[in-house]
């Protein structure tokens, strides 16, 4: 015979779930609330006033202006870049004009024409000549500066000439994706990602472009929910297109994280974003949807004194030091990947040689390069054990004894041979400085072997210049807090 359930117990558990369920929704969009609190606060103060945006496109129409006058009417200008999408940031007093080409230019008339163009209606102002894929103008304005790009006008990715076509359809895309609230979420984002040092697509920050965060943001329809979703993220793969599974495109593109360009499907606009950079932003959105606050867009990051500095070198006991040589004369995009490669060529040697390296870290202010090393064991013994093969393997025994016959030792440990020999460097300072001296053969890159044969290394702690703090501060005393 069956029992009827305890009335008075079943209907309290009930309740119980029933208030533990209100719990956490009030607590859900009270979380939200918060979090739309911040947004709000935070925009204002990042956001274009309505005077500073009508400066910036009077300082663009005016640039316009002077190149409409010196092009063919077959040439078209166009603005691009943030101003032109709505995304731009306050203070950020820069943009792109485009000089649009017909496509039956070759590319080499295309790029000098625009040259050309860019020079004589710029004829009597400040002017920087730029490379990339082919060469641009810089023009300073006032307190604004542009950049003068000379490109193929195109409707599709099809017709593209060259990779900086397709601005213009990014332009088109994000202007037809976002809404007003989705260009100052953008806004919000970039502000986010830069007080972390992630946002950038120069290979010297290898973090997210500007391109990138209005595509997130277009995706998800919301910072909150980009938020929330790049929390959970682990190897995150997006078509926005919806063609391709995550699994297709992790076969196509092999990039930490991957998002397909929606004007041209071939494209990863995230290839140059770093698996550190997308970390931190992984871990950053984490701790704010934890603990929403304005510090995650506005925190300082500290500069510490020297003496700071040369306490925290004296108390982690290690031997700090600091390879300085003249930059090479080569563009940012160029030096800031040669120059992390020099570092872990550097690396790689003096652990080859059985030297320890904590860590290390590289810097350059364009004029000047350092990389700085930390080694934890600098100092070894004359002597090193080589170890050889097991005994049973006898050809290989009769050559590892070959071409250890000079050794002080040659004897059986266990069952493998072992080769007791003088070891070719003791002192990782004297190995470093002979590695500079002649770094070919290092797996240096070209442009910096030059450059470093002409270094002076130095104890770190004698970094007192003022613009070496930066460094040193990032390194010694990075902490998340």
């Amino acid at each position: 015979m069956m029992r009827a359930p305890n009335q008075p117990a079943f209907f309290g558990d009930l309740i119980c779930r029933f208030f533990k369920i209100a719990r956490g929704i009030i607590g859900m969009l009270r979380q939200k609330e918060k979090i739309a609190r911040v947004f709000s606060s935070a925009l204002p103060k990042i956001k274009p006033s309505a005077r500073e945006t009508e400066e910036c496109f009077e300082a663009a129409a005016q640039l316009i202006r002077k190149l409409e006058r010196v092009v063919p009417q077959s040439v078209e200008i166009r603005l691009a870049g943030s101003l032109a999408k709505g995304t731009n940031l306050s203070k950020n007093n820069e943009f792109d004009i485009f000089i649009l080409f017909p496509r039956h230019y070759a590319h080499h008339e295309m790029a000098m024409l625009g040259l050309h163009y860019a020079r004589r209606a710029f004829a009597g102002m400040r002017t920087e000549s730029r490379y990339a894929e082919h060469p641009y103008l810089q023009v300073f304005h006032g307190g604004f500066h542009a950049d003068i790009v000379p490109a193929y006008k195109i409707n599709d990715i099809g017709q593209k000439g060259s990779s900086v076509d397709r601005s213009q359809l990014h332009t088109q895309y994000v202007n037809a994706k976002l809404d007003a609230k989705g260009k100052d979420d953008v806004r919000l984002l970039k502000r986010f990602m830069k007080n972390f040092g992630i946002y950038g697509a120069e290979l010297r920050v290898e973090g997210f472009s500007g391109y990138l965060c209005e595509l997130l943001i277009a995706h998800y329809g919301s910072l909150a929910k980009l938020m929330e979703a790049a929390s959970k993220w682990d190897a995150p793969a997006i078509d926005m297109a919806g063609g391709k599974s995550a699994a297709e495109l992790r076969k196509e593109f092999s990039s930490p994280l991957i998002l397909v360009d929606p004007t041209d499907p071939k494209r990863n606009v995230a290839a140059v974003v770093a698996e550190t950079s997308l970390s931190r932003f992984v871990f950053e959105c984490r701790r704010f949807l934890k603990g929403p606050s304005e510090r995650f867009f506005f925190s300082q990051k500290k500069q510490r004194s020297a003496a700071e500095i040369g306490g925290a070198i004296r108390k982690r006991g290690t031997l700090c030091l600091a390879v300085r040589f003249p930059a090479p004369k080569v563009v940012p995009d160029v030096l800031w990947p040669q120059l992390k490669k020099a570092a872990q060529a550097l690396v790689r040697h003096l652990e080859s040689l059985d030297f320890s390296v904590f860590g290390y870290y590289h810097w350059s202010d364009g004029n000047e390069c350092a990389v700085l090393l930390e080694l934890d064991c600098w100092q070894l013994p004359a002597v090193k054990k080589s170890r050889g093969p097991g005994v049973r393997f006898a050809s290989d025994v009769e050559e590892f004894t070959r071409k250890h016959a000079d050794c002080y030792n040659l004897h059986i440990e266990h069952d493998r041979m072992v080769a007791v020999e003088r070891r070719k460097e003791t002192d990782a300072l004297g190995a470093l400085a002979k590695a500079c001296k002649n770094p070919h053969g290092l797996g240096i890159p070209s442009h910096m072997e030059g450059p470093l044969s002409q270094c002076r290394i130095i104890d770190a702690k004698r970094l007192s210049g003022k613009k070496y703090r930066e460094l040193l501060s990032d390194y010694f005393f990075m902490k998340i807090t």
